[in-house]
């Protein structure tokens, strides 16, 4: 699994009580500076059980993977990755950040409403799917 995108993400919001980790890369509207159709939607990467994560609050040209255990840095504590969770590197100007979680959603949207994280089900109705890990 791989995934790249040229857009600015932010740290959206963080769940503690149900270890949810929300990136979004906002809209724009036509009326904003530098306007295109390829940022006229949100996009979202939902990760769910997170376990671990090591990312700054702005990421910008980011590249997801989906990684091995033999590929993890030694710094990151191996017992972390229990319970077939699954290690995500994101790269962002060629620095290299780790989230470990249960899994990822990425996922469109036009939404107007900037401060809607989760719905009571703990994820988004997204317009479309990009991607989700099993």
């Amino acid at each position: 699994m791989v995934y790249n995108s040229n857009r600015k993400f932010k740290m959206w919001a963080y769940i503690v009580s149900h270890s949810s980790l929300l990136l979004r890369s906002e809209m724009k509207f036509p009326d904003q500076d530098n306007y295109t159709e390829d940022q006229s939607y949100n996009i979202d990467f939902e990760f769910w059980a997170v376990n671990y994560i090591n990312i700054p609050t702005i990421l910008n040209n980011i590249i997801i993977k989906e990684i091995t255990e033999k590929e993890v840095p030694m710094e990151i504590d191996k017992n972390l990755l229990k319970y077939n969770m699954k290690i995500f590197k994101l790269e962002s100007k060629e620095k290299k950040y780790y989230i470990i979680a249960g899994g990822l959603l990425i996922g469109k949207n036009q939404w107007v409403n900037q401060d809607r994280i989760l719905n009571s089900n703990l994820n988004l109705e997204h317009d479309e799917v990009i991607l989700i890990t099993n």
